[in-house]
């Protein structure tokens, strides 16, 4: 498998490319060897990213490129790598989780490294694809549950924070996601505080994208604004005003 290099004139922009650029290329290499059923050599523990992490590598990747053209060239030239790559569903859950008080290689069998593909593949092929504006592809995989899990944790989150107005439900809000219901979503938490909860909620769906999220056109801000894909991306933030409470709540389910 061969990857091309590209010059990045600015030296910020050079380094941020080389490190985000070479993460891809691994876990695209790392993709092409578990698909072709090679021996894989043990990885360092950091080499295994969970959602954040591949979620941050990708918008450093992508604000690295000199302009859109450049952009959507290698998003096409590293979709096109990993389009017609398959791995079989995964029979368990096997969650990766870095462990920095450990330096060692882990020791992950096939099955693993196998389910760990089918993760990434998938992750990088729903943001390529929504990246080149493929619709027709991200609009056939809709969102579904993954693990019944969330409407328990939703309902505490929901019984804390009050993310949601009175008169919307944990279950009317799933049902909008799932494009089961065509109930009106209004939210009663900030923008940032909702992006937030996205995002450490979302491995308990399948097919889970924000433009996904969006495209419900059935959820409202706080405001009463409809939320749609600019404002729900540019909602992300470091530091959102329920960061603490989320996070505790979703700790005591693990």
């Amino acid at each position: 498998m061969h990857f091309r290099s590209f010059k990045i004139k600015s030296v910020d922009k050079s380094n941020l490319m080389a490190n985000s650029y070479t993460t891809i290329k691994d876990l695209i290499r790392f993709l092409d060897d578990v698909n072709r059923c090679k021996q894989i050599e043990r990885k360092e523990s950091d080499f295994f990213k969970l959602t954040n992490d591949l979620d941050d590598v990708l918008d450093k990747y992508y604000i690295s490129f000199k302009n859109n053209s450049e952009l959507r060239e290698q998003v096409a030239y590293n979709y096109n790598l990993i389009k017609d790559m398959s791995f079989p569903d995964s029979k368990g859950d096997h969650i990766y989780v870095k462990d920095l008080s450990n330096h060692s290689k882990p020791n992950y069998s096939n099955e693993q490294y196998n389910n760990y593909a089918l993760f990434v593949h998938s992750y990088l092929m729903r943001d390529f694809e929504e990246k080149l504006g493929l619709k027709k592809e991200i609009k056939r995989n809709k969102i579904t549950v993954k693990n019944k899990k969330i409407f328990k944790i939703l309902e505490r989150v929901n019984l804390e924070i009050d993310f949601l107005k009175e008169g919307v439900t944990v279950t009317d809000f799933i049902n909008v996601l799932t494009g089961a219901s065509e109930k009106e979503i209004h939210l009663n938490i900030d923008n940032r505080s909702f992006y937030y909860l996205l995002t450490k909620t979302k491995e308990y769906f399948f097919n889970f994208s924000y433009t996904a999220v969006a495209n419900t056109n059935k959820i409202y801000s706080k405001r009463g604004t409809l939320m749609k894909v600019k404002s729900l991306r540019n909602s992300k933030s470091e530091y959102p005003k329920h960061e603490h409470n989320i996070d505790r709540i979703l700790n005591s389910f693990i």
